[in-house]
C-alpha cells in the first residue's frame, strides 16, 4: 500500500527524494519550508529543485509545488542548499547553483562551479529572475571548488553571509562575508578548527541569550564509539572573540543532518533538520513506494545552564495531544504518540516496537538499538549520561525523536514498524503515553470517475459533437475544493488499471490531494460519465459503471491509519449500493467517529444508477442518522422527505447524529439549520456557464472554512447562526467563481483568489 509508513506529523516529500531544509522563515502569515528535492526518483538521482511547504501553525503543512528549478547556466546541475530573508514585503533568497563541467575533471580542485545566487519573491512562490552574486573566482584562493550553502542574515543593517568550504589542502571551514547591500558582499574571514575534516556544509550563525554559535555539518570527521557516530556530522561551536570552541553534536541518533535555524514571530529561535544521512549504510524501505526521507519536527532551541544548546519539541504540539494515560510495564499504543518517562532508576528500559533505549547508570551509557529488523540496517547509536532525569519520545508512523534530560541531548531514528499499533514497554522509570492526533485532513469515500464535458451546451445529447475528458466524481470534487484552498485532504476509492485511472490520480495528487490509499483493480475499469449541459447549465449524465472499479472497493481496505488524522469524513449515495463500497462506507464511518471527526453527507441524487428509487431513498435514510451534516439540494428535498413544504421536511432531517441541514438552491443562494434556528446567505449574481462540480465545490469549501474556524463536531449543534452564515457566505462566493469556469477541479478557485474578490 503506497500509503505505509507515510508519516502525520512531519514534512515528507510528495514522491521522490528529500534532503535538507532550505529557506525557513516566516512571511506574510505563513511558515514558509523549501527543500532539497528530486522529484520522480526516490534515490535521489534527478537534478536538484527547490520544494515548497507552508503552514499557519508549524504542524499542518501543504505542499505547494517546485518554486526553483535548475534553469540557468550558472545552476544547471542543481538548485543546492540555502536560506530565506525576509522583509515586509518580499523574501530574498539566496541558494548554490552546481555546476558540473565535462571533461576529466577531479571536481575539488577544478570542474565544478558553486554560484551563490540570489532570487527574490512577493509571496514566497512566484520568483524574480535569478542574480549571481559569487562565483568561483570571487572565493578565496586557498578553496577548492566546493563553497557552498549561503545562510544570509542582517546585523547592525550590514549584510552578513557565511559559507561552507573546503580548502585545497582538505580542511574545512566556514567563509564570513559582509556588505552593505545584497550586490555587494566581500569576503571578510575565515572561521576553522583543527582535525574537523575536510568540508563544512549547511553553515548557520546565530544567537541565544549572550552567545554566539557557529552551526555546520563536518565532513571526514573519524567515527567513534560515543562521539561522530554517522558517516556525516551535524553540530555547532561556540563563537567567542572569533575563536570557535567546544564543539557539541546537535543530534546523536542514526538520522540528522543539514539543520537550519529560524526566528519565529514571536522571537523563538526554530530548527528544522533532515532525518536523513547521505551515503549512510541503512536504508528507507520507502523508496519501493516512491519516496524517501522527511524533515525533523520543528525544535526550539535556547541556552542550557552549561552554555550548551537545549532543544526541545515545539510548544505547539500541546495543542495536539489527547489524554495521557500510565505505561504499567507494557501497552499497546497507536501512532503516532508522545511517550513520557521520568523518575528513571538505577537501570532503564523503554521500547517502541522493535527500537529500545537503556541506560545504566553504573557505566552512564544511554544506548538506542534495534532488537528487530524494524531499523532497516540500523544498529546501535550510544552517548554518556551521568544522570538521566527524563525521556521524552514523539513517535510518528515511521520516525521517532528522543529527547532527553530535557532537551540537552536528542536522538533520532527513522524505524519502519509493519502496525501502527505497537508495542510500548517501560521498565526503570514511570511513564505515561499520549496520543498526538492532528485532525486536519478531510476524507472522502466513494467514486472517483472520468467526466466526459461536451463541446457545446445548451443543446441535446444526440448534438453534442465532442467530448473531452476531465477527472470527476463527488467526492474527489470535494477533496480536490479542500485541497486547493490549501486544507488536506484524503480520497479512499478504487479504480481501473487503466489510462483513466492514472488520469484521476495525477489529477487529484496535482490538486493537493492524498492518493496514497487509492488502490487499483484488474477486475473492473474505472468509471466513466459523459454529462450533456441543457441552457441553464444543468447537466445530463450517462454512467458507463457496471460494474466499474470504485464499486469493488472492500471494506477490509479501509483501515485505521486512513482516517487517524481526520477531520471530517464526506460521502454520498452513489456508492452505497448493494456492492462492497456501500460497507467500506460503514467502515469509515464508524473509525471517522472513533476519531472524533464531522461526518458530512450529501446525497448527489443520481437516478439513472438505481433500477428502484424506492430503494435509494432507503439507503439515504439508513446511513442519514450516521451523518453530522447534511448537504442536501432543494431539488432532492421532497423526493428524501415526501414533503412539498421546506418548514415541514426540514425538521424531518434531525434524525439520529444530524446537527447541521445545508438546504443549496442554486443562483437564490443556501439556507442552514441547526438547533439555534436558521441562516440564509446569497452569494454575487453571475452567469453560470458550468455548473459541473458545483454543489461539491459549495461542501467542500464550506467543510474548509469550517476547519479554518477551528469549529469540530461538537461545536454544529450550538454553533452560533452568525458564524454559519459566515461559512455559507464563504462557499457561495466560492461557487459563483466556479460555475464561471469549465469542469470541477479545474474551475475551483485557491484562498487567494477569493481573498481578493471580498477585498473588491
Amino acid at each position: 500500500m503506497k500509503g505505509k509508513w507515510r508519516q502525520n506529523l512531519h514534512i515528507e516529500p510528495p514522491e521522490g527524494w528529500m534532503n535538507d531544509p532550505n529557506g525557513l522563515c516566516f512571511f506574510d502569515g505563513l511558515y514558509h519550508v523549501y527543500f532539497q528535492y528530486s522529484p520522480g526518483t526516490p534515490n535521489g538521482e534527478s537534478v536538484r529543485r527547490w520544494g515548497h511547504y507552508v503552514s499557519t501553525n508549524l504542524l499542518s503543512w501543504k505542499y505547494k509545488g517546485i518554486v526553483l528549478d535548475a534553469d540557468i547556466p550558472e545552476d544547471r546541475d542543481g538548485v543546492f542548499s540555502g536560506c530565506a530573508l525576509p522583509s515586509k514585503d518580499h523574501i530574498d533568497f539566496f541558494y548554490t547553483g552546481n555546476v558540473m563541467e565535462e571533461g576529466n575533471h577531479d571536481y575539488v580542485l577544478e570542474g565544478r562551479g558553486a554560484n551563490a545566487i540570489h532570487v527574490s519573491s512577493p509571496d514566497g512562490a512566484s520568483m524574480s529572475s535569478k542574480n549571481v552574486l559569487l562565483r568561483n573566482s570571487d572565493y578565496p584562493e586557498f578553496c577548492s571548488c566546493h563553497v557552498r550553502d549561503p545562510k544570509v542574515w542582517i546585523e547592525d543593517g550590514v549584510y552578513k553571509m557565511v559559507l561552507g568550504a573546503r580548502t585545497k589542502d582538505d580542511k574545512g571551514c566556514v567563509l564570513l562575508y559582509e556588505g552593505k547591500s545584497i550586490d555587494s558582499f566581500e569576503y571578510k574571514e575565515c572561521l576553522s578548527a583543527p582535525d574537523m575534516g575536510f568540508m563544512w556544509e549547511c553553515p548557520d550563525m546565530f544567537t541565544l541569550g549572550d552567545k554566539t554559535f557557529l552551526a555546520f555539518c563536518p565532513q571526514g570527521i573519524p567515527q567513534g564509539e560515543y562521539k561522530y557516530q554517522n558517516l556525516f556530522q551535524s553540530g555547532y561551536f561556540t563563537l567567542e572573540g572569533g575563536t570557535l570552541s567546544d564543539f557539541e553534536e546537535f543530534d546523536y541518533g542514526f538520522d540528522f543532518y543539514a539543520p537550519q535555524t529560524f526566528v519565529a514571530p514571536d522571537g523563538r529561535r526554530l530548527l528544522i533538520g533532515w532525518m536523513g544521512i547521505g551515503d549512510g549504510s541503512y536504508t528507507n524501505p520507502t523508496t519501493e513506494l516512491g519516496w524517501q526521507h522527511c524533515l525533523t519536527l520543528p525544535r526550539e532551541l535556547s541556552l542550557g545552564d552549561d552554555g550548551k544548546i537545549v532543544q526541545k519539541p515545539l510548544r505547539e504540539m500541546e495543542g495536539i495531544k489527547r489524554s495521557s494515560k500510565p505505561v504499567d510495564g507494557e501497552a499497546w499504543e497507536g501512532l503516532p504518540f508522545e511517550l513520557d518517562c521520568a523518575g528513571c532508576s538505577s537501570e532503564v528500559s523503554v521500547a517502541v516496537s522493535g527500537a529500545e533505549i537503556t541506560w545504566n547508570k553504573a557505566s552512564g551509557v544511554l544506548e538506542l538499538h534495534f532488537t528487530n529488523g524494524e531499523g532497516y540496517g540500523r544498529t546501535s547509536r550510544k552517548i554518556l549520561v551521568k544522570e538521566l532525569k527524563n525521556l521524552k519520545i514523539i513517535a510518528d508512523v515511521s520516525s521517532l525523536e528522543i529527547y532527553i534530560n530535557d532537551g540537552r541531548y536528542v536522538m533520532s531514528t527513522r524505524f519502519y514498524p509493519e502496525y501502527r499499533q505497537v508495542r510500548v514497554a517501560v521498565t526503570g522509570a514511570s511513564a505515561e503515553v499520549c496520543p498526538l492526533r492532528l485532525n486536519d485532513t478531510l476524507v472522502a469515500i466513494g467514486e472517483a470517475l472520468i467526466d466526459f464535458i461536451p463541446d457545446k451546451t445548451g443543446c441535446e445529447f444526440h448534438e453534442v459533437g465532442a467530448f473531452s475528458p476531465a477527472t470527476g466524481g463527488a467526492p474527489a470534487n470535494v477533496c480536490g475544493a479542500f485541497s486547493k484552498l490549501g486544507g488536506k485532504s484524503r480520497m479512499l476509492t478504487k479504480l481501473g488499471n487503466d489510462p483513466f485511472g492514472d488520469v484521476i490520480t495525477r489529477t487529484l495528487s496535482g490538486a493537493g490531494v492524498d492518493t496514497s490509499y487509492i488502490s487499483y483493480t484488474d477486475e473492473a475499469n474505472t468509471a466513466l460519465a459523459f454529462v450533456s449541459l441543457a441552457k441553464d447549465g444543468n447537466r445530463v449524465f450517462s454512467f458507463y459503471r457496471n460494474p466499474s472499479a470504485d464499486m469493488l472497493f472492500e471494506p477490509s481496505e479501509v483501515t485505521g491509519e486512513m482516517l487517524d488524522d481526520c477531520f471530517a469524513l464526506h460521502f454520498c449515495s452513489v456508492s452505497l449500493g448493494d456492492f462492497p463500497m456501500k460497507d467500506a462506507h460503514r467502515t469509515a464511518i464508524t473509525l471517522a467517529r472513533r476519531q472524533g471527526a464531522i461526518v458530512s453527507f450529501d446525497p448527489n441524487l443520481r437516478f439513472m444508477l438505481w433500477d428502484d428509487k424506492d430503494e435509494l431513498k432507503r439507503v439515504i435514510w439508513e446511513f442519514l442518522p450516521d451523518c453530522d451534516i447534511l448537504k442536501i439540494s432543494d431539488e432532492e428535498l421532497e423526493f428524501i422527505t415526501g414533503e412539498s413544504s421546506v418548514e415541514r421536511a426540514i425538521p424531518s432531517l434531525f434524525t439520529g447524529s444530524v446537527k447541521l441541514v445545508i438546504l443549496t438552491k442554486g443562483k437564490d443562494g443556501a439556507t442552514a439549520y441547526n438547533l439555534n434556528g436558521s441562516v440564509d446567505s446569497v452569494g454575487p449574481a453571475v452567469k453560470a456557464t458550468d455548473t459541473t462540480g458545483a454543489g461539491d465545490a459549495f461542501i467542500g469549501s464550506f467543510l474548509w472554512k469550517m476547519h479554518s474556524l477551528k469549529l469540530g463536531r461538537d461545536d454544529i449543534a450550538s454553533c452560533p447562526l452568525s458564524v454559519i452564515k459566515e461559512c455559507l457566505d464563504f462557499s457561495n462566493r466560492y461557487c459563483s467563481i466556479s460555475v464561471q469556469r469549465p469542469g470541477a477541479i479545474p474551475s475551483y478557485p485557491e484562498i487567494g483568489e477569493i481573498l481578493t474578490q471580498v477585498e473588491k
